[in-house]
């Protein structure tokens, strides 16, 4: 055991010897060296190959320019579903951690392109002018084709109307929007612009309470009411101003009889039995400060003084200033039941006749008398006596036998059975009718 460790330290001192060794020779050699590397470095400067991914690609200035002075037009946006190629560039080392994407142009040229179809169009890459001695590598551009589908140039114009999305929210109410224009106007591929039917202003009802006032870019849609997309269309599509008032809105009772003149003149026993409105309730716009304080709507005042009849006819809507109806022409049919009061007879041991009798027979009624109790206007029931009001039974072609029948009541002339009402004690009795 210890020969080993001897052995261990005399091993360890000769490598702590020779790493002191000559130790100053082997600084001055490193220090060499990198004088050395730093002359070749300065001197050489060799290029090192470097790849750039996701470099932007653009179409080479003034194509698209040419092509719509052609009446020819890009279709879609390849360049941007492209997202990119990447380039294998030759670059001095020294420039080698400075370079990046954005020293290169990558472009397409559409100068080959004559008509409409879809080109394969090469991708071409430079780098910038100040780079020296750096350069794309021969097929060091990936992909470096790319399709560009080419369409006619085409125009049109198109209606715009305004489209709703969602709801308000309760107790609120919108006007119809009011659009800055009707119609817009729209460039791109003939193909998706002979599809466009229509163009509409997208207005966003959820949660809002106030009034809109801005500009909205028009959605183009098919005739199938689908979504184009605006990608297809030259520049952006255009901004339509959409006007929109909201109000607070609140439901309200029609006070008829509060709109009454003269229902405390009405003649001796005449009565206002009801008075009623179509529409009864009304909906009301406005500010909501306004409406808080508005619990009824009247009328335009209706004088019913001295009337014995029923009053029926149109009267206006009184509004508070800055208060709306919606669902109104301005006006509500009023109805005014005025009607004679009512009055009430009664009379007592009426008796109860046999009328129809058949000859031959006898007739025994199970009641002889009944009592009958006369409602109705009061001038119809004032004028009715004793000697006006009858109760029978009807007899006509019955043979022997036990009949249950009713009993028949008649007030005075045909006028008074009809109107008045009554009510009578026997309204049922059992007749036996037995020969002589």
């Amino acid at each position: 055991m210890e020969n080993n460790n001897a052995k261990g330290k005399r091993v360890a001192d000769l490598s702590k010897g020779l790493l002191l060794k000559n130790l100053g020779i082997k600084i001055a050699a490193l220090l060499l060296a990198t004088v050395l590397w730093g002359i070749v470095l300065t001197v050489q400067n060799p290029n090192r190959i470097k790849v750039l991914s996701k470099v932007p690609v653009s179409f080479a200035l003034g194509g698209e320019a040419d092509l719509l002075a052609r009446d020819l037009v890009v279709r879609g946006n390849p360049l941007k579903e492209l997202g990119g190629v990447s380039v294998r560039v030759s670059t001095p080392i020294t420039t080698y951690m400075e370079l990046n994407a954005e020293h290169l142009a990558a472009s397409v040229s559409l100068n080959s392109v004559i008509s409409p179809g879809v080109w394969m169009l090469p991708i071409n890459a430079t780098v910038s002018a100040r780079l020296v001695n750096t350069w794309v590598e021969r097929e060091g551009i990936n992909p470096d084709k790319i399709a560009v589908e080419i369409d006619t140039l085409m125009k049109k114009t198109v209606p715009v109307e305004a489209f709703y999305e969602g709801t308000l929210p309760a107790g609120y109410w919108a006007d119809t929007a009011e659009l800055s224009a009707l119609k817009v106007d729209i460039r791109g591929p003939k193909q998706d612009v002979e599809r466009a039917t229509k163009a509409i202003c997208k207005i966003q009802m959820n949660n809002r309470t106030q009034s809109y006032n801005d500009a909205v870019n028009v959605t183009l849609l098919d005739s199938e009411g689908e979504e184009i997309s605006s990608n297809y269309f030259l520049g952006s599509l255009p901004a339509v101003t959409v006007r929109m008032a909201v109000y607070s809105k609140k439901t309200v009772p029609v006070d008829v009889i509060g709109s009454l003149l003269g229902a405390d003149n009405l003649p001796t026993n005449y009565r206002l039995y009801a008075a009623s409105s179509t529409p009864a309730l009304l909906d009301i716009v406005g500010d909501s400060e306004v409406l808080k304080g508005i619990d009824k709507l009247m009328l335009t005042g209706l004088d019913v003084a001295g009337k014995r009849e029923p009053v029926h006819g149109k009267l206006a809507i009184l509004l508070p200033e800055g208060v709306s109806v919606l669902g109104s022409n301005g006006e509500a049919e009023v109805y005014v039941d005025i009607r004679e009061k009512n009055s009430r007879k009664v009379f007592e041991a009426v008796p109860i006749d046999a009328t129809g009798l058949e000859r031959g027979l006898k007739a025994r009624i199970s009641d002889e008398i009944t009592t009958i109790s006369v409602e109705g206007r009061i001038t119809l029931v004032d004028s009715l006596e004793r000697n006006d009001v009858h109760a029978y039974v009807d007899l006509k072609n019955l043979k022997e036998g036990t009949y249950n029948l009713p009993v028949g009541v008649r007030l005075g002339d045909e006028q008074k059975t009809e109107e008045l009402t009554f009510i009578r004690s026997v309204a049922q009795v059992t007749v036996i009718l037995e020969r002589t």
